[in-house]
């Protein structure tokens, strides 16, 4: 589909968010719009694209600092630098990611379909589309992208597995499939994707009420994961876990290996979820050792009532932590 065709639809999805919502995110959505009407019209060499993209230049010039005016900023200049499809492509699917790490998803189903629009061989934008489709509930639109994404990732390569495990998730049987995929990404040597889709078994686990099942693809989906802010985020999952099945000390653990591995924001978040552990639980040494006067980029709204679990798996817990530390350090 010509960038022009797509154009009419994902750009009345933003305007319509701009009509509809106030302030900053107004703007943002109503710069985004008149940026994607430019950026579509360069890439077609319409006659119209220099004045559309000096207007969008000047929407985007009144937002406030951030990463999505950035994005919108790097756009028009390479639009006014390079008209090309293919050089407009990739900055239209990084403003798509923003998009949807800040969980705007119909704006970032908007970016994206205009991406795909543009890169429409690309292997990684149709991965990142099946993403976002499944994220909406798009189940048959998000099993076709990934399976795009497959066949066009001819080398069997990384986006090829990663579009394997998005299949995984939204298949029939999701458990099993899941596995197969994890098995595969072993079979190449690939941990990391391994990583993704132990993540991703975890959840469907969990909601089918096999916790045990789930804390068992965490703890090894954060030995395969070599990034330590993967490895934090699951820390934090695997303390939900616990607490969901009654064991604040192996919370505790979980939160505290979240507190060495994360980034700023996942640290905040371990802070605030520790503190609030003790409190519900009565803890006034924690209390005092995690309060923090910072106000935390992330609020812990804690769902744990004391219910203790006849067996602590909080040894078991430290184990972990210590070994994927130990695992990490030999890997280095």
């Amino acid at each position: 589909m010509p960038p022009i065709d797509a154009l009419p639809a994902a750009a009345a999805t933003l305007q319509q968010i701009a009509d509809t919502e106030r302030g900053e995110r107004a703007a943002r959505a109503s710069a985004g719009a008149q940026v994607m009407r430019a950026v579509a019209l360069a890439a077609a060499g319409d006659a119209g694209a220099p004045f559309a993209l000096r207007r969008a230049q000047v929407s985007v010039a009144g937002l406030a600092r951030s990463a999505e005016a950035s994005l919108l900023r790097r756009m028009v200049a390479v639009g006014q630098a390079d008209a090309s499809a293919e050089k407009l492509a990739a900055p239209l699917l990084a403003y798509a990611c923003e998009l949807e790490r800040t969980h705007r998803l119909p704006e970032a189903d908007a970016a994206i379909t205009l991406a795909l629009a543009m890169a429409a061989e690309d292997a990684g934008t149709s991965l990142h589309a099946g993403r976002i489709a499944r994220k909406l509930g798009q189940r048959e639109r998000a099993l076709g992208l990934f399976r795009q994404a497959r066949t066009l990732d001819a080398a069997a390569g990384e986006i090829a597995r990663i579009a394997a495990v998005g299949e995984a998730v939204v298949s029939a049987d999701a458990e099993r499939a899941l596995g197969a995929a994890v098995r595969a990404a072993l079979r190449a040597g690939d941990g990391e994707t391994a990583a993704v889709g132990l993540e991703e078994r975890a959840k469907v686990r969990r909601s089918a009420g096999d916790r045990a099942g789930a804390a068992r693809d965490l703890c090894t989906a954060a030995a395969r994961y070599p990034d330590a802010v993967d490895r934090a985020r699951v820390a934090h999952e695997l303390a939900g876990l616990a607490l969901a099945a009654g064991d604040p000390a192996a919370a505790r653990e979980a939160l505290v290996a979240a507190l060495a591995w994360g980034d700023a924001p996942q640290q905040d978040h371990a802070r605030s979820r520790l503190h609030t552990l003790a409190r519900d639980l009565g803890d006034q040494v924690g209390m005092r050792r995690w309060r923090d006067h910072k106000r935390p980029a992330l609020v812990s709204l804690s769902a744990y009532r004391p219910r203790p679990a006849e067996r602590s798996r909080a040894d078991r817990v430290t184990r972990w932590r210590q070994w994927v530390d130990a695992r990490t350090a030999a890997t280095a």
